[in-house]
This record gives C-alpha cells, sequence and structure tokens, in this order.
C-alpha cells in the first residue's frame, strides 16, 4: 500500500467521535453498551469497528460475529433504531392491554 492509501485509510472522519458519544448514550438509555475495537491496526479486519453489549457486559448483543468486532457506525445506528422501535411498540402494546382489559379476558377464553 502506497503512502496516499495509508493516509485514506488512517484518517478519521472529524464527526466520527460526535456521532460515536450519541450512539454510546443512545445504547445506555437502552439499556446496552457499545464497545469499540482497542486495535490500532488499520489492516486488521476489526479496526474501528464495535459491538453492542448488554449493560453489565455479560454478553454479546450484536457484532460479535464472525470476529470479536464486526459493527460499522452505520450498522450500528442501524441496530439501535430496531432496537428502539421493539420496545416502543411492546411499550404500545402493554398501555393498550391494560386500557382495554376485557379484551385480553375474552382472547384468552378463545384461546382455550
Amino acid at each position: 500500500m502506497d503512502a496516499r492509501m495509508d493516509a485514506r485509510v488512517d484518517a478519521e472522519d472529524p464527526a466520527e467521535p460526535k456521532r460515536e458519544a450519541r450512539l454510546r448514550r443512545e445504547a445506555a438509555r437502552l439499556g446496552l453498551a457499545l464497545r469499540k475495537s482497542r486495535t490500532r491496526n488499520p489492516l486488521r479486519m476489526d479496526y474501528r469497528r464495535y459491538k453492542i453489549m448488554n449493560a453489565t457486559g455479560d454478553y454479546c448483543m450484536a457484532g460479535g460475529f464472525p470476529f470479536g468486532y464486526s459493527l460499522t457506525l452505520d450498522d450500528v445506528e442501524a441496530i439501535l433504531g430496531e432496537v428502539e422501535a421493539r420496545r416502543e411498540d411492546e411499550e404500545l402494546k402493554r398501555a393498550w392491554a391494560a386500557a382495554h382489559p376485557s379484551v385480553r379476558d375474552s382472547d384468552a377464553k378463545n384461546r382455550r
């Protein structure tokens, strides 16, 4: 690889740290943690890659396959958006069921 290519691979987008911080806050709000690969070698596959862990760090929610850190910031943003949408849907369903107990009771009777 020539020197110009090295400079392009190693150059970081100036907005990337702010975006990373925003995604870390969003993950924390959802009870998750965003972890960044510690590798400094731009030729490694996990260079500037991320994974999403549960808040305690017990297990990897996304980005642990095929190697330890495999998500880009775009991937992280998409996954966190999906997690947030699913949680909002679940909250809506719970709120609707709480507001309509008779429907819930009749559904339970129909399933028997």
